[in-house]
């Protein structure tokens, strides 16, 4: 069969970091490792200057019988219309779609009659049951982690399981994207340019952050050290890459399986410079692993601390320890390891006091980098359940909803208040760091568009909205509650 996958595109643009699109790519490879012979492309609408008009040609010249889309919640907007272009060209083709938004908000895309299957969570299993039995013309009614359209309305099968080994999934489909071009564009949490890859070497996070996502489930499952590094050595050997970003949850949740993985990259040399944007805990940091990234090639860790309020730490589910937390970046800081600091601001019933609390602490850390984001409730997490659950999701423009826009007032401030905060976040800490970010430019290899948007940050002054007392309003009104 002929299949065309595509990612979605942001009508938003204030966030020029554009990752591989991992998920697709490790679906084709599952697909093909599964089932041989079928012909797949992807599409990343991200890449082109004009998508649509690159999809317009793409739909015209192959004529896919099935199309299966991605989409994270700011590209929702794009999801509906790339269903639409498609079914407007053939009412035949299968319309699949999947990713974030569709597994957090399937009221959004349900009603969509464009759109054929919802894909839900871990895709890999559904997807390539889901070509089996199209291709042989079987019904798909029945497959677990999918819902589907039966005159006009879906219905739902069985949760799908997630994959227990993770070891069994093949390396990413990389012959289907263009490498040179991801090359040109904002990684995910770095402030270099170049040629690189990104990999995941576990799923699963078994903290319950009420902020976050639930997309590979509660449960930590991890590739083994060898698969890791096999993986890492075909990357080398193959494309001559030797850049490459670590997108886990928590890399470091299994310690001796870290330590493990650092040390066999070690005795292979194959000369790494290893960044980590995502996920490592910084509690569960210790200096023996710290010191091996570092020998290993560890340039960039990002430290996820998001509030310095103990109280707020309990509140939101991550626990942190906030000591440990100040020692780890020390110890990278001392290793050589280029540190930023995630930082959230606006929890629901968050005061200024608190907030000042998180600025103080961020600028009397040896960070490098800090990036303070308004707290935004993203569908399908415990903190939209508990400041959304009245507000139609319909009335939301999810084009501009992302970690920057500032989208949503959940604090005990007013709108006005929580963006001036924001932005005496970013004058005090950089204020602070000046001098030892321009000592290290040098040895940074920095990328000047990427890192003046990391440090000075793009916080608009449009307006927004914000959820209080379940009623959507101006984020510059304030919070009167």
């Amino acid at each position: 069969m002929r299949i065309l996958m595509v990612k979605g595109y942001s009508f938003n643009r204030d966030v020029p970091q554009y990752s591989y699109p991992l998920g697709l790519m490790y679906m084709a490879s599952h697909l093909r490792s599964n089932q041989p012979g079928h012909e797949i492309e992807i599409l990343d609408l991200r890449c082109h200057r004009h998508p649509y008009d690159l999809l317009q040609k793409q739909l015209q010249a192959w004529d896919p019988q099935i199309v299966a889309i991605s989409a994270l919640t700011c590209e929702a907007e794009s999801l509906h219309r790339i269903a639409a272009m498609v079914r407007e060209r053939n009412g035949e083709t299968v319309i699949m779609v999947g990713g974030p938004h569709i597994s957090a908000c399937t009221n959004d895309v349900e009603e969509d009659l464009n759109i054929d299957v919802l894909i839900l969570g871990e895709g890999e299993s559904a997807f390539t049951e889901l070509i089996r039995r199209i291709s042989i013309g079987e019904s798909i009614s029945g497959i677990p982690g999918i819902a589907y359209q039966v005159d006009g309305k879906m219905e739902w099968g069985a949760p799908g399981e997630l994959i227990s080994d993770l070891d069994t999934i093949p390396f990413p489909a990389w012959d289907l994207v263009d490498i040179k071009k991801y090359a040109h564009l904002g990684r995910a949490g770095n402030v270099r340019r170049g040629r690189y890859l990104p990999i995941f070497t576990s799923r699963g996070c078994p903290y319950r952050c009420y902020y976050c996502h639930n997309l590979f489930g509660k449960k930590f499952r991890c590739r083994s050290a060898e698969n890791v590094v096999e993986e890492i050595k075909q990357i080398v050997e193959t494309f001559g890459i030797t850049d490459i970003e670590i997108y886990d949850d928590i890399f470091n949740l299994d310690l001796d399986r870290a330590k493990s993985i650092c040390n066999k990259l070690l005795e292979l040399d194959l000369g790494l410079s290893l960044a980590f944007p995502n996920g490592v805990r910084a509690d569960q940091l210790d200096r023996e692993l710290v010191n091996l990234l570092a020998r290993v090639g560890t340039t960039n860790l990002a430290i996820a601390v998001e509030t310095a309020s103990q109280e707020l730490q309990k509140t939101i589910g991550k626990n942190l320890d906030l000591e440990h937390v100040r020692k780890a970046i020390t110890w990278a800081d001392e290793a050589g390891i280029v540190t930023n600091g995630y930082f959230m601001l606006g929890f629901p019933g968050e005061t200024t006091e608190q907030i000042r609390q998180t600025i103080a602490y961020a600028e009397t850390t040896d960070l490098f980098f800090a990036s303070f984001f308004i707290v935004t409730p993203y569908p399908g997490t415990p903190l939209w359940d508990q400041t959304m659950s009245s507000v139609d999701s319909s009335s939301l423009d999810f084009s501009d909803y992302n970690y920057l826009s500032g989208y949503f007032n959940l604090a005990d401030i007013s709108g006005d208040e929580l963006r001036l905060l924001q932005k005496e976040a970013y004058r005090r800490f950089y204020s602070n760091k000046r001098w030892k970010i321009l000592k290290s430019i040098p040895r940074l290899r920095i990328d000047f568009r990427n890192a003046a948007w990391l440090w000075l940050g793009r916080m608009r002054d449009k307006a927004g909205f914000r959820a209080h007392n379940n009623e959507p309003q101006a984020l510059d009104a304030g919070n009167s509650g």
